[in-house]
């Protein structure tokens, strides 16, 4: 491979990662989602938030529904391993507000999440629980802003929700770069250094 080619080949892994990440890029919700009186996600008589932090993908695809293969492909919190907790997949809300409820609540081994999907102008949005409450209220995070409704409303119902766990290895999720970043830039990285080895030394 000369010098071209592997030029060549950087710039292509280089758009493949940037486009990658284009597509599906994870924004921290506005702090208001998971702070009390204005959380989205709180114990049973809405008082107290139950969530510790909130995730969204800001590329509007109506088509991107909660199942786990979506779920995982997002990478909330720097996650890609979730589980879908037992009848939790997909529940049907059509509707501003409602509850949720863990089914089995074991905090000591797992994680658990929430994601709720709405429709037009949006897309997925993840609350991580705090393992305080096994279950609860919600009410719809699909809201201008972060989302941008055009002006057409102020708020948008929330389709369905799916919740899911992994088995908690004491660190928690984080906000890691889900693993195909990673490996993109390494890929990046060493082609880069390939380039400047094969260099001729200036005589």
């Amino acid at each position: 491979m000369n010098n071209k080619q592997i030029i060549q080949a950087v710039v292509v892994l280089s758009a493949l990662v940037t486009g990658q990440a284009a597509h599906a890029a994870l924004v921290s919700c506005p702090a208001s989602f998971v702070t009390d009186p204005t959380a989205k996600v709180e114990n049973s008589t809405g008082t107290t938030t139950a969530a510790s932090a909130c995730q969204y993908l800001d590329n509007p695809d109506s088509s991107n529904v909660a199942n786990l293969a979506n779920i995982n492909a997002a990478g909330f919190f720097g996650t890609t391993d979730w589980m879908v907790n037992s009848g939790n997949l997909q529940v049907n809300a059509s509707a501003s507000s409602g509850t949720w409820a863990i089914t089995g609540a074991d905090f000591a081994a797992y994680d658990y999440m929430i994601v709720f999907k709405n429709g037009n102008n949006t897309n997925l949005v993840g609350f991580l629980l705090n393992e305080l409450y096994a279950n609860g209220a919600w009410s719809t995070p699909f809201t201008s802003p972060p989302f941008n409704f055009n002006g057409n409303s102020r708020s948008h119902d929330v389709s369905h929700y799916t919740i899911v766990q992994r088995e908690d290895d004491g660190e928690g999720p984080g906000n890691e770069i889900p693993e195909p970043g990673i490996l993109g830039l390494l890929g990046i990285g060493l082609l880069g250094y390939s380039v400047t080895r094969r260099r001729p030394l200036k005589k």
